[in-house]
């Protein structure tokens, strides 16, 4: 199948005014090689059908599913979701070649479908259906070997793509604060339960010839599984710590560029199941020194290209090894190396890929 002059209903679990992540990357540069693409928001209560300013890409609002459509028996729930699929063909005016889906939880079994069924599974909480989406679609593709070796139980047609990156123009320069030289940067949801404050705490501590500045939303007051949320607290009044909040997505790369390194800690308990952050292609497109602890998926790229670290304990070593080198390790040549590793995954990159699996298989 040529992913060309198609008709592609795109499931997400995420609706199109979200930040934008993978969903809408592909939707959008699915529709920019010519595909019609309907983007479909999570299920709700209404029928509505808008542009999405992108040419030939359009956000479907649709109404939900019958209310426990995951527990009525197989030959049921596999009717409603075809009457459902021929609902938004007439909504839409459009018949799908193709259902290229995000979301386990809807349109969990292609049994009845006419269309191509593509299961994508990117996020790790996407395990609701695993067994009945996997097993009916036609090809599966997975962001980690977490989510493979659970996808690939069910369907042996199961396949790698990495995750994309989405190549952003930087707007105007930004300035990070602080008096320091030298500036470590995180951008992400601050209220993860997986960040190891524990280890960031030890390693802003042992390292006072840096400042360190964090993006991301953080609810102060909001109730938290992470154990090492308590190190945060006192990180909050630190005087080389700086959270500026959250910042809107097209600003990060200006960030990014202002900083000396970009950081990942995550727990060690957390290292399989988070073990390839979207961030990290996004980090590696600003051509910057990377501190992270262990991340499986990009473990084949040794210092100076990223500075990772298999044990939590060794972190705050590897953010003062790339303090002392930061000028040597950010030079052109690294910084183009760093650089080439994320235009070789970019989405257009990536679809060509999942459109070679698809021809071979």
């Amino acid at each position: 199948m040529k992913l060309r002059d198609q008709n592609i209903l795109l499931i997400s679990p995420e609706p199109w005014d979200h930040i934008f992540v993978s969903k809408h990357h592909y939707a959008r540069h699915l529709a920019e090689r010519g595909n019609r693409v309907v983007f479909a928001n999570p299920a709700g209560d209404r029928w509505q059908l808008k542009d999405s300013g992108v040419a030939g890409l359009q956000v479907l609002d649709y109404p939900k599913f019958v209310k426990g459509l995951r527990i009525l028996p197989a030959w049921v729930s596999q009717r409603l979701i075809r009457h459902k699929l021929k609902q938004i063909e007439k909504h839409c005016d459009l018949t799908f070649d193709l259902i290229w889906s995000f979301d386990n939880s809807v349109f969990f079994d292609f049994t009845l479908l006419d269309t191509y069924n593509i299961s994508h599974i990117v996020d790790l909480n996407q395990d609701f259906e695993t067994a009945k989406a996997a097993r009916t679609a036609d090809i599966c593709f997975y962001t980690t070997q977490h989510i493979g070796d659970r996808l690939s139980q069910f369907n042996p047609n199961t396949h790698f793509i990495n995750h994309g990156y989405n190549a952003k123009t930087s707007p105007s320069p930004k300035t990070l604060p602080g008096a320091h030289a030298t500036k470590v940067l995180y951008a992400g949801n601050l209220n993860m339960p997986y960040l190891d404050w524990q280890h960031m705490y030890e390693a802003i501590i042992q390292n006072s010839q840096a400042d360190f500045i964090f993006l991301g939303p953080l609810v102060k007051e909001q109730s938290n599984q992470n154990p090492t949320w308590k190190y945060l607290t006192d990180l909050l009044h630190h005087e080389r710590t700086y959270f500026l909040g959250k910042v809107p997505a097209d600003e990060l790369p200006a960030y990014y560029a202002a900083a000396d390194i970009l950081t990942i800690c995550y727990q060690e308990k957390h290292h399989d199941d988070q073990a390839n952050p979207h961030k990290m292609m996004e980090y590696l497109g600003t051509g910057k020194i990377i501190a992270a602890t262990q991340t499986a998926t990009f473990a084949e790229y040794q210092v100076p290209l990223i500075s990772m670290s298999k044990s939590n304990t060794a972190f705050a070593k590897k953010i003062s090894d790339c303090i002392r080198h930061a000028k040597k390790w950010n030079n052109d040549m690294w910084q183009e190396k760093r650089k080439a590793i994320a235009r070789d995954n970019t989405y257009e990159k990536q679809i060509e890929r999942i459109e070679i699996i698809i021809a071979n298989v």
